[in-house]
């Protein structure tokens, strides 16, 4: 069974660009692995039962160690999502456990605004 509403369908808006942007994405924390951008669920406010506005996070995942190559991998990556059409609102980096060792991470935040129809 699929997901359906109004938050599965800006997750599945924001995968579907994230991977136009040849960005290998996962969206199962168990799929989680270097050299890849891990959506999270969403999160969001509600102005009414209708309107609400979504932050969807997303983690880059870079090859450990957490050495020059993976900021570069980290901060490239960053720069691409923030260069197209999807409204990226922050980026903290971070660190994530995945397999028993620490991913170094940039961990972003995507808004996005909609309302049923």
């Amino acid at each position: 069974m699929s997901a359906t509403g109004i938050f599965a369908e800006a997750r599945s808006s924001l995968v579907t660009s994230l991977q136009a942007l040849g960005l290998t994405v996962v969206t199962d924390i168990r799929n989680a692995r270097p050299i890849s951008v891990l959506v999270d669920p969403p999160t969001f406010t509600c102005f009414n039962s209708n309107i609400a506005e979504i932050e969807i996070g997303v983690k880059v995942l870079a090859a450990p160690p957490g050495n020059l190559d993976s900021l570069d991998y980290l901060i490239t990556t960053a720069d691409t999502i923030m260069d197209s059409e999807i409204s990226l609102i922050r980026g903290i980096p971070g660190v994530m456990n995945v397999g028993g060792q620490e991913v170094p991470t940039y961990d972003l935040t995507v808004r996005v605004s909609t309302q049923r129809s």
